[in-house]
């Protein structure tokens, strides 16, 4: 397949992002694909949904008018799997990567998204520590006949 041709159409229900969550709350994966500014989702069970993530891909999604392409950016020989970076952009859970790529980031979120969690997830540790750090404060060290023992 040439670079440029328009592989595979990301298909499936349109839904609202919440109506989205909603569905597949607890599920282990999903298969929506956020279009827009994000606050529609197609819940896509078509061929698209075999396509695997790889932190270095042969293909790329493409909206055209409302509708997601994946479309070959480099030639793809037969045989070869296709792949695109998901750069997820929201969610609690991990979600890492296992590619196995030489520029392999060891997740699916986009670089902004790891960047926000690694600010979140050091902002959270500085809440832990000066927390811990007052309890220690606040806990009495006995009294001295207790010391004495």
């Amino acid at each position: 397949m040439r670079k440029g041709t328009r592989l595979l159409e990301y298909d499936g229900e349109r839904i609202t992002k919440e109506e989205g969550d909603l569905r597949y709350d607890g599920r282990p994966f999903t298969y929506l694909f956020g279009i827009g500014k994000g606050d529609i989702v197609i819940d896509g069970h078509g061929m698209a949904m075999f396509v695997n993530h790889s932190c270095q891909p042969n293909c790329e999604t493409d909206e055209i008018d409302g509708r997601v392409y994946i479309i070959a950016i480099r030639n793809i020989k037969a045989g070869e799997e296709l792949t695109y970076d998901y750069w997820l952009y929201d969610g609690d859970d991990d979600a890492p990567c296992y590619c196995g790529s030489k520029k392999c980031r060891g997740s699916m979120y986009s670089p902004g998204e790891l960047k926000k969690k690694r600010a979140r997830d050091a902002k959270k540790q500085k809440q832990l520590r000066k927390a811990a750090k007052r309890s220690t404060k606040s806990k009495p060290n006995g009294s001295k006949a207790a010391q004495r023992r």
